[in-house]
């Protein structure tokens, strides 16, 4: 192998990445009540579609996470790039067909930028790295928080959304370009052996499905909230619209409390604290007969559903070798995101032969099984 020195990115550059990554979900999940509507797609085919974005997703983290770790830079800029480009096509959809190939591209375009941001994280904290993980993710909830309460005002003042998705895509792309040079030249200190097979150990499949369950919670509440307060509560447009950016607030919060906590308890009582009160906050959202009483259960859930994944990621990335941490990152992102596949489409199909409060119910059951994996974390940090 050949040694290939380079210094770990600078928190700034990591807390940049996570916040523009945030921004681009903005608009797309405070439009996605009129995308359904311009498309005419039901609850289910609107959550199959979103079945479609995850699915899309997987692919991409795992082929980012082995790009990455082999050319550094170049990968991680136009990932970025990428993605900025592909964002606003939701927006565009006019038609069910449009919709399953713009959620379907979207979905590509943030799994493998989830990769980039996630492993510059990792590479920051590697060694005696400052912690960052719960910090830069809570940058990432800023920013879709930011977009997604100022594209549900744009739209309120008559700007239409696609106007919005490809402005800031724009800006997103001239922002990747201009800070190319601050992103390492590599994420690793050596290159891995030819034909070396990467194997995720029993510990790390664990903190996998942990994540994956955390992710079935945060992407079911996040994706349906807008949807449910708009049809359930019969909120108005801008308050409706307003849900997913609530819920990234109480992310943000989440994680900054979670960052603080994290050098004060153990991981392991972390974990559990989110599984339990996600699972309240849940089951007071699918019992909301009010905007105001949607929009208090949807904060709690992001803000305690929040801290799940950065702490499982931190984790894995910090028990990663430095030459396979974006292999690793990007096979255990991966697999954690199926449980983006399973949110957003179980809450669809359960709607679909019940209705949105049973299917939003549902997802407290994972809640708990988030819980119970808890338990089988080290109880003291790594």
């Amino acid at each position: 192998m050949v040694a290939v020195v380079t210094a770990a990115p600078r928190t700034s550059t990591v807390f940049a990445g996570f916040a523009a990554y945030g921004a681009l979900w903005g608009p797309y999940l405070s439009m996605l009540p009129d995308v359904r509507h311009a498309t005419g797609a039901g609850e289910a085919q609107l959550g199959a579609a979103l079945l479609i974005g995850a699915l899309a997703a997987m692919p991409a983290m795992f082929a980012i996470g082995r790009l990455l770790d082999r050319f550094g830079r170049p990968v991680a800029v136009s990932t970025f790039a990428g993605f900025a480009l592909i964002a606003p096509t939701p927006a565009l959809a006019g038609s069910v067909p449009a919709l399953f190939l713009t959620l379907g591209l979207f979905g590509f375009g943030s799994g493998a930028c989830n990769v980039v941001v996630v492993a510059l994280a990792a590479s920051a904290e590697a060694g005696d790295g400052p912690r960052v993980m719960n910090r830069a993710h809570a940058l990432f909830s800023i920013g879709l928080l930011t977009c997604s309460l100022g594209t549900g005002a744009a739209r309120t003042a008559g700007v239409p959304a696609e106007v919005i998705a490809l402005t800031l895509s724009a800006l997103v792309v001239l922002g990747a370009i201009a800070a190319r040079n601050s992103v390492p030249g590599r994420l690793v200190r050596q290159g891995r052996e030819p034909g070396r097979r990467l194997r995720l150990g029993p510990a790390v499949l664990l903190l996998c499905l942990l994540a994956a369950l955390a992710m079935v919670v945060e992407s079911g509440v996040q994706q349906w909230s807008a949807v449910f307060l708009a049809d359930i509560t019969r909120a108005p447009v801008g308050i409706s619209a307003a849900a997913p950016g609530i819920f990234a607030a109480g992310m943000a919060l989440g994680r900054f409390g979670g960052h603080w906590l994290s050098g004060r308890a153990s991981d392991r009582l972390v974990l559990l604290t989110s599984g339990a009160l996600s699972g309240v906050g849940v089951l007071m959202l699918s019992m909301a007969d009010a905007p105001v009483h949607g929009l208090l259960g949807t904060a709690v859930v992001g803000g305690a559903i929040s801290v799940s994944t950065p702490t499982v990621y931190g984790l894995i990335g910090r028990g990663a070798t430095a030459e396979d941490r974006g292999a690793v990152i990007g096979s255990a992102a991966s697999l954690a995101s199926v449980g983006l596949l399973l949110g957003p489409a179980v809450v669809g199909q359960i709607a679909g032969h019940t209705d949105l409060r049973v299917a939003i119910a549902a997802l407290s059951v994972a809640s708990v099984a988030v819980c119970l994996l808890a338990l089988r974390v080290p109880a003291r940090n790594q």
